[in-house]
């Protein structure tokens, strides 16, 4: 196995172990938090995070660093990679004085942003605003290390520090609040952590590239370069965010406060669905990049089922998972109110299904600088579905706005497919035959029968649905490696150990 193969497979791996932690964390270190520190604090933390990620924003640079240092490394052009670091990392500086200039000034008219908020409140949130906007500024210089670690193929290294960015924080945090500290320590951690693990990226960087930055550099050639793909990467960011901001305000005109709850709390389990499945997007970037270079299309075709099936397999697992135990969980989880939920997550789950097994696809985009023509499809598929969510949200609530969503990315995934056959030239037929075709009729059968089942014994309890939710796993994976596993895959107890080759 290539050095390449094996820092895929262990970054693969450690981003499973984060996601893993992510949802531990969810379920219960926050609401030990929230008692530690109470509902009104809570609410002020998460209010003055949210309010500030709106400003520290880098409108797709992270995309375009990444992009462009794996293309000149795949083009063995490190004199090139240098100089783009050196003007990526001057970029990220003079955006970050326009943020600093923006949040000073904001800060004189917090009262006048929240008039919800209570004087004191308001008071505390300026303090909380003094602690999160000063570390906000600090770590932004070094957002374009992320991007630098994933081009050069240091996953392991850029997974195990967001590993201890997140547990450091928590363990941290723990200890702060078990002592008695208040909500501003809170986001004193929380900035000081994340600036000490953007350092580390940087020394890990330096230090193990050797790359020698030419700081004086700079052409206004690159620059636009740089800019001309970052501007539609940001494009596809916004369209994306606009499918999940734009629903609750639609749903606040034509329905009510319950509906928008309903669809909230679907997007965020929603979302933990996608995290898991798409464990591995970002990965292969370099390693397409090298294939784009050479040409092959078969090769890079074979790389995308490779990869497609072991998300499938993933996707399938969570996913069919959640139709048997979904109902039962929510209603334990946050009570009867919120059972529309669980079809909300359906329609807008299925409607991502194809995406989240075509990442390789989507890296192949970035190498061939085609971000352009993707971007407007997002844009307009985006468009499309809030614009049919609007009628149907009037009168199904929001289970009405979540198909109209589900329809737009249903829309977004056939135009994008045709886009991948003809204009990129990959297999697009072989890719569906040799991985939806092999692996999901027996997913979802498999699925029905434990409906069936599920519903016959009967789900009530915490216990049974944990009892039923193993049961259920075991099942899927002896299933999974007895009749969908191919030869490959049931070479090795870790599928991700051989899913690469060179």
């Amino acid at each position: 196995m290539s050095s390449s193969s094996s820092a895929i497979k262990k970054g693969a791996i450690i981003s499973y172990v984060a996601i893993f932690l992510n949802i531990v964390i969810t379920f219960f270190y926050t609401p030990w938090m929230i008692r530690q520190i109470g509902v009104s604090d809570y609410g002020l933390y998460n209010l003055i995070i949210s309010f500030i990620s709106y400003f520290i924003m880098d409108f797709g640079l992270h995309q375009a660093v990444q992009r462009f240092i794996a293309k000149y490394r795949a083009e063995n052009d490190e004199d090139k990679v240098a100089k783009m670091v050196a003007i990526t990392t001057k970029v990220y500086v003079l955006i970050d004085a326009v943020i600093f200039l923006v949040l000073f000034v904001l800060y004189f008219f917090i009262s006048n942003i929240f008039t919800g908020l209570t004087p004191d409140e308001i008071e505390t949130l300026k303090g909380l605003y003094i602690i999160a906007g000063i570390f906000s500024v600090l770590n932004f210089v070094f957002k374009p290390m992320s991007g630098a670690m994933m081009a050069y193929e240091y996953f392991v290294e850029e997974r195990t520090l967001e590993v201890v960015n997140k547990v450091g924080l928590v363990l941290i945090v723990c200890v702060a609040l078990y002592f008695g500290a208040g909500v501003y320590s809170l986001v004193l951690i929380n900035g000081a952590v994340t600036l000490f693990v953007s350092i580390a990226k940087y020394v890990v960087f330096k230090y193990k590239s050797k790359l020698q930055i030419q700081w004086s550099y700079f052409d206004k050639g690159d620059l636009k370069s740089i800019f001309s793909f970052s501007v539609w990467t940001f494009t596809i960011s916004i369209a994306q965010r606009l499918r999940v901001t734009l629903v609750p305000a639609i749903l606040g005109i034509v329905s009510n406060s319950q509906e928008i709850a309903i669809f909230s709390l679907a997007m965020s389990i929603e979302g933990m669905i996608i995290t898991i499945s798409g464990a591995l997007n970002g990965l292969f970037l370099p390693k397409v990049s090298r294939m784009a270079v050479e040409g092959d299309r078969e090769k890079i075709t074979t790389l995308m089922i490779r990869v497609g099936r072991l998300q499938l397999h993933v996707w399938g697992l969570i996913f069919m998972g959640f139709i048997i135990f979904g109902t039962v969980f929510l209603n334990l989880w946050v009570g009867n109110d919120f059972t529309d939920s669980y079809f909300v997550i359906i329609f807008i789950a299925v409607a991502s299904l194809v995406a989240q097994t075509q990442s390789v696809a989507m890296d192949l985009v970035f190498a061939e600088n085609e971000i352009r023509k993707t971007a407007t499809l997002t844009f307009v598929t985006a468009l499309i579905g809030i614009a049919i969510a609007f009628p149907l949200a009037k009168f199904f609530g929001a289970i009405g706005a979540a198909a109209g969503s589900g329809f737009g990315l249903c829309l977004y995934q056939i135009l994008l497919n045709i886009f991948y056959r003809n204009k990129l030239e990959l297999g697009i037929a072989r890719f569906f035959k040799e991985c939806h075709g092999r692996i999901l009729p027996l997913q979802v059968l498999l699925c029905v029968l434990s409906i069936f089942l599920a519903r016959l014994i009967g789900l009530h309890s915490w216990i049974d649905l944990i009892v039923g939710g193993a049961i259920y796993s075991i099942v899927f994976i002896i299933v999974s490696y007895l009749f969908l596993f191919n030869k490959e895959e049931k070479s090795h107890i870790l599928l991700i150990k051989n899913v690469i080759h060179k």
